[in-house]
């Protein structure tokens, strides 16, 4: 095993209130009124800036709005899981090479990796402007690619049943990380980690087995 390929949301860091409280920022003037948590949800799948311009295509001050609220609250309304940056640094000192694919569109998955610091750990990223949204395995692809490596060399870590599909679809082994919320194993997941430890153990073996 040379490279482990990361989710974003969910797996990494917990950003899904702020960006909530953010479209609720972004578009409330267009709706009328906020709008609850679930039926924000609902709208997910194409990244932030394409939700914006669907829900508001006449107002692109919107998108700014976003953004603007986005970056001004990130310290306060998200957070990094514990043993996330831990995980990272041990797994750079090992040599692993590290990617990042997600959903998430170009502008916020940097004012996040900004905003945390955690950068310097990737050597790729590819995010939801680039390429379909998972479940299509298109963004593990490009990130395989650019890290110069096989799917047999790399493992998925995700939280969400689309995170699988597009790890079974390109090929890769996919790991749950379940730290965030439980996973089923029921769920077809070729490991699942209760804490980002779990995965350090894991690559540990897989090493020593290859």
């Amino acid at each position: 095993m040379r490279a482990v390929l990361f989710d974003l949301d969910g797996t990494l860091t917990d950003t899904l209130p702020l960006v909530i409280a953010a479209l609720n920022a972004a578009l409330a003037p267009v709706w009328g009124g906020p709008r609850t948590p679930d039926e924000i949800r609902r709208l997910f799948g194409p990244p932030e800036g394409q939700l914006i311009a669907a829900e508001a295509p006449s107002e692109p001050s919107a998108v700014e709005r976003f953004y603007g609220y986005y970056r001004a609250h990130h310290q306060r309304e998200a957070e990094v899981f514990p043993g996330v940056r831990e995980l990272l640094t041990t797994l750079v000192t090992r040599g692993f090479l590290l990617a990042l694919v997600t959903n998430k569109g170009h502008r916020s998955a940097m004012i996040t990796l900004e905003e945390f610091q955690m950068r310097h750990f990737f050597r790729a990223i590819v995010d939801g402007d680039e390429v379909k949204a998972k479940p299509s395995p298109e963004g593990i692809r490009l990130a395989l690619a650019r890290l110069e490596v096989t799917s047999e060399d790399a493992v998925y870590v995700g939280d969400m049943p689309s995170d699988l599909a597009a790890a079974r679809t390109a090929g890769v082994a996919a790991w749950a990380a379940a730290w965030n919320r439980p996973a089923d194993a029921s769920e077809g997941w070729d490991f699942i980690a209760s804490h980002p430890d779990d995965l350090l153990r894991r690559l540990a073996h897989e090493r020593l087995t290859t």
